[in-house]
């Protein structure tokens, strides 16, 4: 079940990625919930609502390309959780972001069309690290 869900979720995320990409309003809108809210972890971190999302993503915030890797996602109810990495190419205006960033997205299943929509976004730069991820690999009683 879990990797149902983690490639279903995959596939929106590429969905919601290419749209925001290409500037493409009604497909963004179809794809984000009307209270969504998106969080930037700058710092200070920085939100963006749904609409101002929307109207970013058509000229103020441009996604010129983005690679997934290291997905996975965990339901919860009518509520999913997507996490991984992703590789942006961000530009706003004469500034521009590339590099690794944390993707934290929670899906809500609608009432009417039980289909998933993105209901809550974080995106946070990551630093890479050698030592931190196989510390606390040790610390899960699972392993």
């Amino acid at each position: 079940m879990a990797a149902d869900i983690t490639s279903e979720l995959e596939s929106l995320e590429n969905r919601l990625m290419r749209a925001w990409g290409a500037g493409d309003r009604a497909s963004v809108k179809a794809n984000v919930a009307s209270d969504c809210v998106m969080m930037f972890g700058t710092a200070p971190p920085v939100l963006l609502d749904r609409a101002s999302f929307i109207a970013a993503s058509e000229k103020g915030l441009v996604l010129r390309g983005y690679r997934l890797r290291e997905m996975m996602a965990r339901v919860h109810g009518r509520l999913a959780w997507f996490t991984g990495h992703v590789e942006l190419d961000l530009e706003m205006g004469r500034h521009s972001w590339k590099g690794g960033f944390l993707l934290t997205d929670l899906f809500r299943k609608t009432a009417i069309k039980r289909r998933w929509k993105l209901a809550e976004r974080s995106l946070a730069p990551v630093e890479p690290d050698e030592v931190l991820p196989g510390a606390i690999r040790k610390l899960q009683l699972w392993a």
